[in-house]
C-alpha cells in the first residue's frame, strides 16, 4: 500500500505543477507514475475510477490528447485516488 500512495502522491504532484497545460501534466502523471499499476492492487472503491482514467488516457490517438475540460476531469480523478489511498493508510 505504501509503495501505491508513493506513486499516487508523485502523480498528484506532477497535475498541481502548473508548470504545462493540465493536460500534459495528467498524460505525464500518468505516464510517469501510474501506468504499470495493476487495478486488483487498489482499494476495491477506486479501481474502477482508475480503469477510467487509463482507459480514457491510453485509448486516444496520439495517446494522452484529451482536450483541456476532460484533462481537469481527470485530474480530480487522480487527486481523489491519492486521497482515498492516504486515507486507507492513515486507518491501517
Amino acid at each position: 500500500m505504501a509503495d501505491l500512495l508513493k506513486k499516487f502522491s508523485a502523480a498528484a504532484e506532477t497535475v498541481k505543477s502548473n508548470n504545462n497545460p493540465v493536460r500534459v501534466c495528467v498524460y505525464g502523471a500518468f505516464r510517469e507514475h501510474l501506468k504499470d499499476i495493476n487495478p486488483d492492487d487498489l482499494p476495491e472503491n477506486i479501481q474502477i475510477i482508475y480503469e477510467s482514467v487509463r482507459d480514457r488516457l491510453t485509448s486516444v490517438r496520439p495517446k494522452g490528447d484529451i482536450g483541456e475540460d476532460e484533462a481537469g476531469y481527470l485530474a480530480e480523478d487522480i487527486l481523489h485516488m491519492a486521497d482515498v489511498l492516504k486515507s486507507n493508510l492513515k486507518n491501517l
